[in-house]
């Protein structure tokens, strides 16, 4: 198969993602199309992430398409996939990451009220900042960043990876990108992950060709433990990985408990179940 159709939401981010894979597989002689999906969390751009609920909230209509066989493949960002997989499919691959932290983006030093419609940055916002208010606020990047420029927030809370790979000038703005310390990031947060049919060995095998080692190799564990801690986006919830060598170190946020746990790589399936355990006793 030297042609594939990806799925894929409409959004200017999705559409450079779409373009990260696309020219992965032009490398391997594989030419693609896109076709635009429309999901309940497109539809719905007003109320909070945490207000709609739910799991899937950007990829359910995406692989309705892909299991309808009217794509070959789905390009999401890896921080929208919920614990579970619709039945029957698999993340075939998954690109270079890029920067996994939260930016707080400011209009100045001074901070009265935050914008952020995540329930994780939420949480860890009023740690922070437990005397700012914190509004909602939804949108694409250039939304958000024209609200703040507008006076509307005095500081908001986006992801790296989409500035990065947006290009964004944050010039205008002072940052302060949060550590893993500070702001647990979201499972898979800056990793574009690709998803297939589990039984289309062929489409798999062209995806393994493009398939980043190292990245799959924070991917896998922060997935695990994302689905030992079962949440959705109405919960404050982050899973993040650092792998130096054959170490690891584990953060997770579950609801208002956040904890880590280092140890060998090859042990991980154990630090997540311990790390887990912990924050989600009661």
């Amino acid at each position: 198969m030297n042609h594939l159709i990806i799925a894929s939401r409409g959004s200017r981010l999705s559409l450079k993602q779409d373009e990260i894979v696309s020219e992965a597989l032009k490398k391997t002689g594989v030419t693609t199309e896109v076709t635009v999906v429309r999901t309940r969390g497109d539809k719905d751009r007003t109320h909070a992430l945490k207000n709609i609920g739910g799991s899937g909230l950007f990829i359910r209509e995406i692989e309705e398409v892909l299991s309808e066989h009217k794509a070959d493949i789905a390009v999401h960002s890896a921080k929208d996939l919920p614990y579970d997989l619709r039945e029957g499919m698999v993340i075939g691959a998954v690109m270079p990451a890029a920067d996994a932290a939260d930016l707080l983006v400011m209009r100045s030093d001074e901070i009265r009220v935050i914008g952020t419609g995540s329930a994780r940055r939420e949480a860890e916002i009023r740690r922070l900042y437990p005397q700012a208010e914190i509004l909602g606020l939804r949108g694409n990047i250039e939304t958000r960043l024209r609200k703040l420029e507008e006076g509307a927030y005095d500081a908001i809370v986006i992801a790296g990876a989409g500035v990065d790979r947006l290009q964004e000038d944050l010039s205008g703005f002072r940052v302060r990108r949060m550590t893993p310390e500070e702001m647990v990031p979201a499972c898979g947060q800056g990793i574009i992950a690709v998803e297939c049919r589990a039984d289309d060995t062929e489409v798999l095998d062209r995806l393994a060709a493009v398939n980043d080692d190292e990245t799959m190799k924070r991917f896998l564990p922060e997935r695990y433990l994302f689905g030992l801690l079962r949440a959705d986006c109405s919960m404050p919830v982050g899973t993040h990985a650092v792998i130096d060598g054959d170490r690891i170190t584990l953060y997770a946020l579950y609801m208002d408990k956040k904890d880590r746990i280092s140890g060998s790589f090859s042990d991980y399936r154990e630090l997540c179940r311990t790390l887990a355990d912990r924050v989600m006793r009661s």
